[in-house]
Formats: C-alpha cells, structure tokens, sequence
C-alpha cells in the first residue's frame, strides 16, 4: 500500500512538472517577456493541480471504498464447497458441488453453467494419501527418468 502511495505521489509530482512545462512553453511563445508570477499562468497551474488531486482522491476513496464493502458474501465457505472436477474439453468442465447437505453436479462451460444432477445419494470424497500427492518436481524428475531410460 505504502509503495502504491510513493508511485501515485510521483505521478502527480511527474504530471505537475509536465503541465507547468506545458504552460511555460505555451506562454513563452505568446509573449517572451512573461514570468510565473503571470496570474494567468498561476490560476491555470492551480487549476491543473487542483484537478490532478481531486482525481487522486477519487481513485483512493474508491478503492478504500470497495476494500471496506466490496467483499461481501452472503454465504459462507463452509457451507459451499467444490469437491471435484472432471474436464470435458478444452473449455467444458464437470463439476461435483456439496451446498449444504445436497451435492450437485454443474456443467460449466465459457458462457453457462448448467445443472446436470442432483445426486440422491452424497459422494463420499477420499482423502489424498501421500503416494498420490506428488508435487510436480518428483512427478516430472520420475517422467525424465522413464524417458531417458526407454
């Protein structure tokens, strides 16, 4: 958050400097003669900064805003779980559900999620035995292994 606030604050110190340059070559080409001290000069920068903080502002009441409020769920996560899952293709998925005390099984695709079946009868799920929890690394040294050997 503190980085965020450093790299916001040195984006409108980086735009300030460009607009006072923008100004100050807009108004050495009118007349050469005129300083910063001009109150056209001085109003229109206030007003180029007035405006870059207020959107600043807006940006960092509205992500304080969805922070406080935006993460609302009306259910919790005990009570609705994704067991398993069995993909179909490369975008379709079936998938095995437990809501509260019924299991449903949900077809999912890019555009839709279906319901295909209510099962009468819950599934037990099994828990993963060491030997089949694998991570990757063991997996694909175990695959070179095979595969150099053949």
């Amino acid at each position: 958050m503190k980085i965020r606030i450093l790299r916001l604050a040195s984006l409108v110190f980086l735009l300030t400097v460009v607009s006072i340059n923008a100004i100050a070559a807009d108004s050495s080409s009118v007349a050469a003669t005129q300083t910063l001290t001009d109150p056209d000069i001085t109003a229109s920068l206030l007003k180029v900064t007035g405006g870059l903080l207020l959107v600043i502002l807006a940006i960092l009441g509205s992500a304080w805003f969805y922070r406080r409020f935006g993460n609302m769920t009306s259910i919790s996560h005990e009570s609705l779980k994704v067991i398993g899952g069995l993909s179909m293709g490369q975008k379709e998925k079936i998938v095995l559900m437990q809501v509260g005390d019924e299991q449903l099984l949900l077809g999912v695709s890019p555009g839709r999620i279906q319901m295909l079946h209510v099962l009468e009868k819950p599934i037990e799920a099994k828990p993963v035995s060491a030997a089949e929890d694998k991570n990757f690394a063991s997996q694909l040294s175990q695959a070179v292994k095979q595969w150099k050997s053949s």
